[in-house]
């Protein structure tokens, strides 16, 4: 049963001749099975950025060219003759739920995919707290194996591009149960969250970003906050944003009590022990 405002396509090329194929479907959603391997590559990465389409990609392998969110990962559930896709992380703020998420011994080590604005601002907000940088999300796994396994880590990452590599993540949790984990959409997305930039034009996108972003112009909601917070500051020097270097605004005993609450209490108690005697007055 298809329920469709726009086409529906299901993809299969000849060997080699996929590109071409791929650019005559425009304003429509493709489906594409594993067994097309261009699927796993960077031009089909390219492609998909430089399309105007919707893409269902039919896998069980993670897809390293694309950045996916946690949230738009379906597993398949059959009931008697019938199958249904259902999502395979329920949760995304935050993933685990209150009771079970974090150890009991305050977090130590806070692992962030970025070494920019991210890691600026949790490197002066918890100075309790060892701020690690992976320097991109493929390398927090590597970073996470290279610490003390005695460690009681946070991994802090962009879901909104962090889809490739939940799994690693969850598995290698199984075993270390002193792992955290938060993966908002992104820092930028808490900023804007944390009401710190005053706008009301902000608190309606923020309510459903679906009807905002164009997804032939944003390859990741990430990229879609990141513009919009840029755009929102540019012409105000104090507050103006940018991803390598914050200004002292945000690094304010304000905004950092604000963008902090952005985090789950759960996650944010075990950086702070529970209150924020320790975060830097600035």
């Amino acid at each position: 049963s298809v329920q469709s405002d726009v086409p529906c396509v299901v993809f299969s090329a000849v060997s080699g001749h996929w590109r071409g194929a791929l650019s005559e479907i425009t304003r429509s959603i493709i489906f594409i099975d594993e067994g097309q391997p261009f699927i796993f590559s960077k031009d089909f990465a390219d492609a998909v950025q430089q399309s105007d389409n919707y893409y269902v990609l039919i896998t069980r392998r993670p897809l390293h060219n694309l950045p996916y969110s946690t949230k738009e990962i379906y597993g398949i559930r059959t009931t008697g003759k019938y199958h249904f896709p259902e999502k395979v992380y329920q949760e995304f703020y935050p993933i685990y739920d209150n009771t079970a998420t974090v150890p009991a011994a305050k977090g130590n080590v806070l692992l962030l995919e970025d070494s920019g604005a991210g890691f600026d601002f949790f490197q002066k907000a918890l100075p309790e707290i060892r701020c690690i940088s992976a320097e991109g999300n493929a390398r927090i796994i590597a970073k996470l194996n290279a610490q003390n396994k005695e460690d009681n880590a946070v991994v802090f990452a962009d879901g909104a591009a962090f889809g490739a590599y939940i799994e690693n993540i969850l598995s290698l949790r199984e075993f270390r149960k002193n792992i955290a984990l938060y993966l908002p959409e992104s820092f930028e997305w808490m900023i804007l969250r944390s009401g710190v930039i005053n706008s009301a034009e902000i608190t309606d996108i923020l309510e459903h970003p679906e009807d905002f972003i164009d997804s032939s112009v944003y390859l990741s909601w990430e990229r879609f906050f990141t513009e919009l917070l840029e755009k929102t500051t540019v012409n105000d020097e104090k507050l103006q944003y940018n991803k390598t270097h914050l200004t002292d605004y945000y690094l304010s005993t304000r905004s950092i009590h604000r963008i902090l609450d952005v985090i789950p209490e759960n996650i944010r108690n075990y950086l702070t022990s529970g209150d924020k005697s320790g975060i830097n007055n600035i």
